[in-house]
């Protein structure tokens, strides 16, 4: 019989957490896993949590929670055997759904019963995991913000993007790679794009995998503000790369990112806001984690 261990944020979301035990009691096979859930107290303590459990002979560790969530449980399972599951209850849920992992708690406990595992690569940013997503300016400076207030959910998040797009303003940005040589580019941010989205179902790079070896590197243009609702619309049919002017989009094994200055920058992984660093050093980790899907990916 395998170990599963679930490792709730109830800090994430809208409490929907609370339904849990009552779910994983009614819908997770207990012919095959015996269980056990443990609840998080602070940021990093997932990290803790996690590593007991393998300690203690864990088969799947299952983070409830959102992208920052899942972060902290693939810090301790990268380059391990030990398997992690997903089960979104956050706000945006990334990498849940470019894993196609429903937010239904009764779903997303049955694909756990049916155990179909991909070795997915993740990635180092400065020597910090990072499993969907990582950017440095606007949207880095948006999850500094978005970190520091108490409500969440979409409408949240937009009021934090609305009012920081009219006050930002372009970066020089110098992009050093094996793989495309040294590039500068002027633009609003730059993100890293193991999966393909931010969350919410908004794709920064729709083709992105997370089996190819490589890490997408999007160059995204400040769009003038009478054109802002036609690139959101391009967002969310993950067709934004086909406006070459607004978006550029490299693959790399490895990268160094910098602003032209030498500035220091927000930086964020997996949605959650890291100290500001002058030099973004991304390394593709190739199958380092072992995740639980509905299907082939």
């Amino acid at each position: 019989m395998k170990r599963v261990y679930f490792i709730v944020n109830p800090h994430s979301g809208k409490g929907k957490y609370k339904q849990l035990e009552d779910k994983v009691g009614q819908y997770l096979d207990n012919t095959k896993f015996q269980h056990t859930i443990f609840y998080t107290r602070h940021r990093g303590h997932a990290v803790e949590l996690v590593s007991q459990a393998v300690q203690e002979g864990a088969d799947i560790v299952v983070a409830v929670g959102g992208d920052g969530t899942i972060n902290e449980v693939a810090r301790a399972l990268v380059n391990t055997s030990v398997i992690m599951a997903i089960v979104p209850v956050g706000s945006g849920n990334g990498l849940a759904h470019h894993l196609h992992i429903p937010v239904s708690l009764k779903k997303s406990i049955y694909i756990i019963n049916q155990t179909h595992v991909e070795t997915i690569d993740t990635l180092s940013v400065n020597n910090h995991i990072c499993v969907s997503m990582a950017g440095i300016g606007f949207d880095a400076i948006v999850a500094e913000q978005f970190d520091h207030t108490h409500k969440r959910g979409f409408l949240s998040y937009l009021k934090f993007i609305l009012k920081t797009y009219f006050v930002f303003k372009p970066h020089h940005y110098i992009m050093q790679s094996p793989q495309i040589g040294s590039k500068e580019v002027k633009v609003l941010m730059i993100s890293i794009a193991n999966s393909s989205q931010w969350g919410y179902n908004v794709k920064i790079s729709a083709k992105a995998s997370l089996q190819d070896g490589k890490a997408d590197i999007c160059a995204v243009k400040k769009p003038p503000f009478l054109t802002l609702l036609g690139r959101v619309c391009l967002l969310l049919a993950g067709q934004l790369d086909k406006l070459k002017w607004a978006e550029q989009i490299y693959k790399v094994q490895e990268c160094v990112l910098y602003e032209k200055n030498k500035a220091l920058q927000s930086c964020h992984i997996d949605g959650d806001p890291i100290e500001r660093q002058e030099t973004i050093h991304v390394k593709v980790l190739p199958d380092s984690l072992h995740i639980i899907t509905p299907r082939i990916i």
